[in-house]
């Protein structure tokens, strides 16, 4: 009878220290509402809304940003441009103006050189054409002949460099003499077709000397035609 009022007293106090528990606070989950979610969730979805409702703008701000940064980069890649194209035309203009000063049919070995030297201070850059005009002055000739000349010998292959000579047919027949011996002739090519059309854009070169012949032909067919009607 003691042993079970014992094990009924046991019972009900640990009844009774459960429902304590069941009431303290402590043992009630951190959370907000009944589910019992904790409160950090509902501080980060705060904020997560508040970017939501900032999106926008600061993409809008990004993309207006790019673009004027974008709108820079053309502006400073047309001026490039510009620069690059206006450079080319003052060379170019530079260079047809040296080459008008000079008959490329009638021309000394000196005045190889002086024209030589008055494309480079022009700026002009084709480093290819320049050297094939100095291997045709008369530092460069005089300079290979004092080199070939062998001592205790006199040597006079006759130079002069003041004489007069047509550089269009001495390049064409240095490329044909090449040709002939089957070595290449692309620089020689080259240089012969930039010499031909440096030489047709002089002023005197591309005016004809007198009256063509299909325009004399011409003004006889209306004299003869005045004639006719009269």
């Amino acid at each position: 009878m003691q042993l079970a009022s014992a094990y009924t007293s046991a019972a009900l106090i640990g009844r009774t220290q459960e429902q304590q528990a069941l009431r303290s606070p402590s043992a009630l989950p951190e959370g907000n509402g009944a589910t019992g979610a904790p409160d950090s969730t509902a501080k980060i979805a705060a904020p997560t809304q508040d970017q939501k409702t900032r999106g926008p703008s600061q993409t809008g701000t990004s993309i207006a940003a790019k673009s004027a940064t974008d709108s820079t980069a053309e502006n400073a890649a047309e001026k490039s441009a510009e620069t690059a194209k206006t450079a080319a035309k003052s060379k170019t203009a530079g260079a047809n103006a040296v080459f008008a000063r000079y008959d490329l049919t009638r021309i000394s070995a000196t005045e190889v050189d002086h024209m030589t030297s008055e494309l480079k201070s022009a700026g002009f850059d084709d480093l290819g054409f320049l050297l094939g005009l100095e291997r045709q002055g008369a530092a460069y000739r005089t300079e290979m002949e004092t080199r070939a000349n062998v001592p205790g010998y006199k040597t006079d292959s006759g130079f002069d460099a003041s004489a007069p000579m047509d550089l269009l047919a001495k390049t064409r027949s240095e490329r044909d003499l090449a040709h002939r011996y089957g070595q290449t002739t692309e620089r020689l090519d080259s240089q012969l077709a930039k010499l031909e059309v440096a030489h047709m854009n002089r002023p005197s070169a591309a005016a004809p000397a007198g009256p063509s012949a299909q325009m004399a032909e011409t003004l006889v067919l209306f004299q003869a035609q005045r004639l006719w009607i009269e």
